[in-house]
């Protein structure tokens, strides 16, 4: 044993004298797989991960117990050893030199999940579709042509990873395997499949980005069966943004018709144009060009527009100054609903005029996934348009969606939406005009909405319930209300009500389904917030007064809890919407501008939040019972982090020594000086140096739990009721507690059994609402409870039930071993006020949420096999 570590030699004795049946050699260095490894007779597990192994010993198939093999990052070039390995449930060997998987793969017949992505394989041999167990097969990154046929007989196969390999066809009986629920082929350029149908990567799902879920298998498999007769669309949407009065209306009439006129109307709200262009391999195509107004108060309502599948042209003039702040600001937007890889040029407008430049270098450090190239412009120049013309027809050609094949029966239902003069239609006339052109698929009707909203054509929001009301063909529509409604309420500081939105609406033709869809739009994109009381009152924070109340004068630094966050400049809109996220927490005195004063009634602590725009900072101070502090602290920072998300950018967090709120410091900073073993470190407070405890500083702020899941069970029939209880739950989920699921948050029109099941094997809670209809049916009764049943009793998740409705459920026996709420089961038409019934249900979910994020962390994910 003296060819390797003493660190692996310590673990194998260690394993070898107590008989373990977990061994881990990871990140040892190993060049081989130690002989005594393979004398474990004991094992069911064996991690060789990131290592530099380079061959299997044959004698590791006498491990005739091992159950979970993993060998993922190292440098092996043959797996034929453990194919003698009959007991494997788990084989990774993903990151290694393997060519060939062997025949004798079908030996592993009791496996379950095989990773082998990462390599050189080229063909998935007959063998393997012989592993009647399989549920999850990665073979991502590989040189794969081809997908058997043969694969449909893997009847147990519920994942299926083929990115990133030189596949040109999907065979038809894929669409046969019962349990598929995720299919990933990102990266497979001959298979011409747009990424908005096939949905997330893996990664995306894995790391959990925005809770996103795998597109169902049965959306993209229809969508490349629809491609017989397909064409390129050939269309794409080019989006001018900015400043106001930088030239972009001059730019784009220059660039649409060749002529300059000075003197342009300054746009106001959004103007677009279409541009028939030649791109070089390609036919003529159309661009739309979206020119959006430049003044502050119409940035707010910039991200409902802002879409993937767009080349952005960012333009810019010396006379704006402060280039590099504005930069950032419109890179964040474009990143957070763009894309992080928005195609991006960046125009240096009136150049001869007023000559300029940027620093271009350390831009392209900072923005280099987005940068395409800088162009120097000035509409009196003829060339430097051409210039500007060849730079943008050299991004169109690089952009795969312009090629995208297109069905053909979609360019007809596109093409009557965009010759429409309504400014909308329903949600059930876009349905209509679909089937009227032969597109009666639910499914592929909203994926061609995906599609038209990222053109512009057909703009949707239809994974909301609020706002299913419209498709939007005119944006103006849209930004026309809002920017009304902005106007009319400047001298209430943002506060109005619904009917008074119909009064300044109505006279302009909005009908109370518009004005309900506008506030609805307004609300998602967090511009506002109902405030929740008797009047109905909504408020607009970006209207708010510019003067602090005096209540923010009450908080001592030197006796609170401090944090900040540090931003190279404050985002425009971030207090805005920090407040509109914890409205519930704040009173209509405490509010203004750039902050808000937050009271959390359970802990009885309050904070002080606000942004200096100067120093580049949003100070937070909590005060009241020290013990307490964290936890109102911990609600602060995740609302926060949820808008950094957004904007895809981390600020840099400060904390502070107790006592010296002068001089913050780094807690990235103080975490690594953790790390190394320094747990002290000097505090300068009234010019005086004392030693603070690093553990003492970071211990308020470190993350906070993960939220625990909530799964919604319930009939269809009693779908109105949810609303009630989510009323009641919202708190719990502003809080960063509680992320609520339910199936109303899947598109309408599709039944996604799949990702249902999904969600349902990966809550923490699974809350059941009962009545007649929920016991009525087999899915609600048969799959959802009996599923929670069955992991409550493994001790996997909680289960909470609530009687709804007056129905027999004492006659399901499983349901008799656990508490029912509410007090005494009694169902909504036994309470007199039906909000304190509602008030009940939520406390007794609430004591359950309470006592599970007190005790150890459940597994979760488990799936049922």
């Amino acid at each position: 044993m003296k060819d390797f570590s003493h660190e692996a030699e310590h673990r194998i004795l260690a394993a070898k004298y107590s008989n373990a049946s977990s061994l881990d050699l990871s990140s040892l260095n190993l060049t081989a797989i130690p002989e005594t490894v393979c004398q474990l007779v004991n094992l069911k597990e064996l991690s060789l991960i990131n290592n530099s192994i380079v061959a299997i010993p044959e004698a590791l198939g006498q491990l005739a117990n091992l159950q979970h093999l993993l060998l993922f990052h190292n440098e092996i070039k043959a797996m034929q050893t453990v194919c003698q390995l009959s007991n494997l449930r788990t084989l990774d060997l993903s990151d290694n030199q393997i060519k060939d998987i062997p025949e004798t793969v079908h030996q592993l017949s009791k496996l379950q999940a095989l990773h082998l992505s990462m390599n050189r394989i080229t063909v998935i041999p007959e063998a393997l579709c012989q592993l009647a167990n399989l549920q999850s097969l990665q073979l991502n990154s590989n040189h794969i042509a081809a997908i058997p046929e043969t694969l449909s007989q893997l009847a147990n196969l519920r994942e299926l990873h083929l990115s990133n390999n030189q596949i040109r066809a999907i065979p038809e009986s894929l669409g046969q395997l019962p349990r598929l629920r995720a299919l990933y082929l990102h990266g497979n350029p001959g298979l011409r499949i747009p990424e908005e149908i096939l949905g997330p990567s893996w990664a995306d799902v894995a790391t959990n980005v925005r809770d996103r879920k795998p597109k169902p298998p049965r959306e993209i498999l229809n969508y490349f069966k629809s491609l017989v007769n397909a064409k390129p669309l050939n269309e794409a949407k080019l989006i001018m943004v900015g400043q106001g009065a930088v030239g972009k209306t001059s730019l784009v009439k220059t660039l649409t018709t060749g002529k300059f006129r000075r003197g342009e109307k300054t746009t106001k709200g959004i103007k677009i144009s279409d541009w028939s262009c030649s791109i070089a391999g390609s036919n003529q195509v159309k661009i739309h060009i979206w020119d959006f107004g430049g003044q502050e108060m119409m940035h707010a309502t910039h991200q409902f527009f802002l879409t993937a599948r767009s080349l952005y042209l960012l333009v810019l003039h010396r006379r704006t100054g402060g280039c590099d702040q504005e930069a950032d600001y419109w890179f964040r937007l474009i990143r957070a609903f763009g894309g992080k890889n928005a195609p991006v040029i960046v125009v240096l407008n009136k150049h001869k005029s007023e000559p300029f430049d940027v620093n271009r270098g350390g831009w392209l450090e900072k923005y280099g996934d987005n940068i395409r190239a800088f162009v120097e412009t000035d509409c009196e120049d003829a060339k430097s348009i051409t210039q500007l013309k060849r730079a943008i027809q050299e991004q169109l050609h690089e952009m795969k969606s312009l090629k995208a094949s297109f069905p053909r029966r979609w360019f007809a239902i596109k093409d009557e939406l965009s010759q429409m003069s309504a400014e909308y239609v329903t949600f059930e006339e876009y349905r209509a005009i679909c089937r009227k052109h032969g597109e009666s698929n639910p499914t592929e009707q909203n994926s061609l909405a995906g599609f038209l909203h990222d053109l512009g054509i057909a703009l949707n929001y239809k994974d909301d319930p609020r706002l299913r009301f419209a498709y939007v063909l005119k944006p103006e529509w849209v930004t026309e209300g809002i920017y009304a409604l902005l106007h009319a309420f400047v001298t209430n500081k943002g506060l109005f009500t619904p009917s008074e939105a119909e009064e300044v609406l109505g006279p302009k033709k909005y009908s109370p389904e518009a004005v309900e869809f506008i506030l609805g739009l307004m609300e998602k994109f967090e511009l506002s917030f109902p405030l929740g009381d008797s009047k109905e009152r909504i408020l607009i924070p970006q209207l708010l007064d510019d003067q602090q109340p005096e209540d923010a004068r009450s908080f001592k630094a030197a006796e609170c809890l401090n944090f900040a966050y540090q931003y190279s400049i404050v985002p425009e809109g971030l207090l805005p919407r920090f407040i509109v996220r914890t409205h519930h927490l704040s009173k209509p005195a405490t509010r203004w501008k750039s902050g808000v004063i937050l009271h959390h009634d359970d802990s009885g602590c309050r904070a002080l939040v606000k942004s200096d725009t100067i120093e580049g900072l949003v100070r937070i101070c909590v005060d009241g019972p020290e013990a307490a502090r964290p936890q109102l602290l911990a609600i602060i920072r995740h609302n926060f982090s949820v808008i950094h998300s957004d904007y895809e950018f981390k600020p840099v967090e400060l904390v502070y020594a107790q006592g010296a709120p002068e001089k913050p410091h780094r807690r990235d900073e103080l975490e690594a000086f953790l790390l190394g073993g320094t747990t002290t470190i000097p505090v300068l407070h009234n010019n005086k140096a004392t030693k603070q405890s690093i553990p003492s500083m970071i211990a308020p702020v470190r993350s906070s739990p993960e939220p625990l899941k909530l799964f919604l069970s319930y009939s269809h029939k009693d779908e109105k009721y949810v609303d009630e209880l989510r009323k009641d739950l919202k708190l719990m989920e502003r809080n960063g507690q509680i992320l609520t699921w339910y199936d109303r948050a899947l598109p309408a029109g599709e039944r996604w059994e799949e990702s249902t099941l999904q969600e349902l094997n990966s809550a923490d809670v699974i809350v059941c609402q009962l009545s007649r209809d929920f016991l009525a049916s087999d899915f609600c009764v048969l799959t959802e409870l009996d599923t929670a049943i069955e992991r409550k009793l493994a001790g996997d998740a909680e289960l909470v039930a609530y009687v709804l409705k007056e129905c027999g459920w004492k006659e399901v026996s499983k349901l008799k071993q656990f508490q029912v709420l509410p007090q005494d089961a009694k169902p909504l038409s036994d309470w007199k006020d039906g909000n304190k019934y509602w008030r009940a249900v939520a406390e007794g979910i609430k004591r359950v949420l309470e006592k599970m994020q007190k005790g150890p962390r459940r597994h979760r994910g488990r799936v049922k096999t």
